[in-house]
């Protein structure tokens, strides 16, 4: 409890002139109670157990973890890596530079890590620019695997138990940034909106995910709502017998015509932004125009001169998401504008009639610009992918403009189109308050460390 009685007068005259307290005092004790739909929720879990030696700043660039400093020889080949001189494990036991080590090693059998009394050398073995945002990934999480037990991390939370829909974590009293202010956190998976919202709206939870199409409910009700910058993408992919050459001008029409700041605006209820590219540009630092395509779409007297199976497109979305349903649906109405008729499909099942264009969600890493494209590749698939023709991700420690160049390849004859970015968001309860920043992140972490429940 150190933090609490050394830091609490100065900081807490400082935030209550920002108001940030809310005229509520921090204190320990309490379950920290989340929901979420998202299956994807054991990758916040452990991030707060396993920490990386930077973690990603949400400012820019990275930021001490488990590392204090860190320096290299150009052009990034050996990295000289400093550690905590004091970091207790999970266990009791003090992190040792050789386990760190070792820890890196399993992951990256090319790199040549060495310990010595105050930390790391490391050698990708290549030259590595952007190695330190490669170091905060969550893959190179510092995870002790003891033989025959379990992993031991030492972040702020060490995980508990892990059940069908529900994961446990338990404060870490010896957390080297000081103990967390909640005595434990319950997470529960698979949640349906609706029970949800309920719940944070009757005091059953603290903290729940939900969707931009829910804000205006959540305002309603006087709850605050939490959320990360833009890290989700909304995009159209055109399906192998819609993506020849043929096409390109229908295509081009379609992408013109959609409107996405009134999707933006109004159907996600001013919880996104109009994508103009792949990746958000907080993320890759270049402006969607330096991406977008200069050509010219068809005229509606064009349009309507083509034959009816030309203009018509079927646009299969996912039965389950509401919100690219939404999304869908104001697209058919734009695109009727212009002449062409699409066709919104929306099958309970992977089975369904035929279809042209799928509007897909991606999820885009808060990182190095060629990490986040190489996501979002991926998550495109390579059906999708091949349709633009050949264009790999590019290297981990690519240029920004061959991140760019990669890019324009990939929307140039608008196979691909980006809608809108949307926010990861959160609605939070009014007992839920943090000492310093909200409780989710820019870059979609929890930040629970810092967060107390004041008393009901």
């Amino acid at each position: 409890m150190t933090r609490f009685r050394q830091a609490f007068p100065a900081a807490v005259s400082l935030c209550l002139a920002a108001g940030v307290l809310h005229a509520s005092r921090p204190h320990y004790g309490g379950t920290l109670r989340i929901e979420t739909t998202d299956a994807g929720a054991m990758r916040r879990v452990n991030a707060l157990a396993f920490e990386t030696l930077v973690a990603a700043d949400p400012a820019g660039g990275v930021r001490p973890a488990l590392a204090t400093a860190w320096q290299s020889g150009a052009p990034g080949r050996r990295w000289i890596i400093r550690l905590r001189r004091v970091v207790r494990l999970h266990d009791g036991s003090t992190l040792q530079t050789s386990q760190a080590a070792a820890a890196l090693r399993s992951v990256h059998a090319d790199w040549q890590v060495t310990a010595d009394d105050t930390g790391l050398v490391i050698d990708p073995g290549r030259d590595a620019p952007n190695f330190l945002s490669e170091l905060a990934e969550p893959a190179n999480a510092i995870v002790i695997r003891p033989a025959g037990g379990a992993s031991i991390g030492s972040g702020p939370f060490r995980i508990e138990r892990v059940d069908a829909g529900l994961i446990t974590l338990r404060a870490h009293d010896d957390y080297w940034g000081s103990r967390p202010f909640v005595d434990a956190v319950e997470v529960r998976t698979g949640r349906s909106p609706a029970d949800q919202l309920t719940d944070v709206e009757t005091g059953r939870a603290d903290m729940v995910s939900i969707q931009p199409t829910d804000v205006r409910r959540i305002e309603q009700r006087q709850l605050r709502i939490d959320g990360s910058r833009p890290i989700e993408l909304f995009v159209l992919a055109f399906e192998p017998q819609r993506a020849s050459a043929s096409g390109d001008s229908l295509r081009r029409t379609l992408a013109a015509a959609i409107d996405r700041n009134a999707i933006a605006r109004v159907v996600l209820q001013g919880r996104a932004e109009p994508a103009g590219a792949l990746l958000p540009a907080w993320v890759s630092g270049y402006a969607p125009f330096a991406v977008a395509s200069t050509a010219e779409p068809l005229s509606r007297p064009a349009v309507a001169g083509l034959p009816s199976d030309r203009r018509s497109i079927a646009l299969r979305v996912a039965a389950g998401d509401l919100v690219a349903q939404a999304i869908a649906q104001r697209i058919a109405v734009n695109a009727r504008d212009a002449g062409l008729t699409v066709t919104v499909q929306a099958p309970p099942s992977g089975l369904g009639p035929r279809f042209d264009v799928r509007l897909l969600r991606v999820a885009v890493r808060a990182g190095a610009p060629a990490a986040a494209l190489g996501d979002v590749m991926a998550g495109l698939g390579s059906r999708t992918i091949a349709g633009v023709g050949r264009i790999t991700p590019p290297d981990s420690d690519a240029s920004l403009e061959t991140v760019l160049l990669t890019e324009r390849a990939l929307v140039a004859r608008d196979v691909i189109v980006p809608i809108v970015h949307v926010p990861e968001l959160y609605a939070v309860s009014p007992r839920l308050q943090t000492w310093n920043g909200p409780a989710v992140l820019a870059t979609g972490a929890w930040n629970l460390a810092d967060a107390w429940l004041s008393a009901p």
